[in-house]
């Protein structure tokens, strides 16, 4: 039996295409040439320990949760401290939350506590013959309750994104995608030049392995099919992180969240 493994580190990216329809012109006089509304671009769920991503996890699974309280990671992510849903014994993970209404994504302040009712489901997808990775998920979600609104707090974890649209231009340079940790996108124009210059020079890897020196430098390495399994990725994140993937691979029920 394979073990559960709930690790994020995602980092959930795409190059995704988005749907454009094209009218033809019509006989006559020419026309301006109309198109229809672009539809939104498919966002990847995140997994419940964040280090894996997925468009579309498969083995889909009712829970019995009808609400649940947690902290804001994201505006489509809450950490929900106990949650048996899918596999059973694991602490503090991530659920993916998708708002009937998305107006109620204004809500979902980073570190803010929020109560929401939805559909909860678990999914699970293969990664390789060792693990798979699991998805918490909360459909037409409804915002019910929250904290009182102070402001936005700092991120206290982390989570894998893949291909995300802020580094198009410099995964387009490099020629390969790219996942990365979320943290490393609140502040670009200080982390680009660090995550470029590791990106060319990605480490051949397995799990288990650590970068040595400064726990914040950006270390890169291989990662085909493991961030997102469609993806012959490279996945980049503080050396800190991957100390915690590490950890992580050796307990797959530890509860201790990724670092931020």
């Amino acid at each position: 039996m394979k073990p559960s493994l709930v690790i994020l580190l995602p980092i959930s990216f795409f190059c995704c295409a988005q749907a454009l329809a094209q009218t033809g012109a019509v006989a006559g006089p020419p026309v301006a040439a109309s198109f229809a509304p672009v539809t939104g671009v498919p966002i990847p769920l995140q997994s419940a320990s964040g280090r894996f991503s997925s468009l579309n996890p498969p083995n889909l699974r009712n829970c019995s949760y009808k609400r649940v309280t947690g902290r804001v990671v994201s505006p489509r992510l809450i950490m929900v401290k106990e949650m048996n849903c899918g596999r059973p014994g694991h602490d503090n993970v991530l659920v993916n939350v998708q708002f009937s209404n998305p107006a109620d994504a204004a809500q979902m302040i980073t570190g803010r506590n929020v109560s929401i009712t939805a559909r909860f489901k678990s999914a699970q997808e293969d990664r390789d013959p060792l693990f798979f990775a699991e998805f918490l998920i909360a459909e037409k979600a409804q915002f019910v309750a929250g904290d009182p609104v102070d402001r936005s707090a700092p991120a206290f974890t982390s989570y894998m994104m893949c291909q995300p649209p802020e580094l198009d231009t410099l995964a387009t340079k490099l020629g390969h995608e790219l996942c990365v940790q979320s943290t490393l996108l609140a502040n670009p124009a200080v982390t680009t030049p660090a995550l470029e210059t590791a990106a060319r020079a990605p480490a051949a890897m397995s799990p288990e392995d650590t970068m040595p020196g400064d726990p914040n430098a950006i270390t890169c390495r291989q990662d085909p099919q493991r961030s997102d399994r469609h993806l012959p990725a490279i996945a980049c994140a503080r050396n800190s992180y991957w100390v915690w993937y590490k950890t992580k691979w050796g307990d797959p029920l530890s509860s201790t969240p990724a670092p931020p």
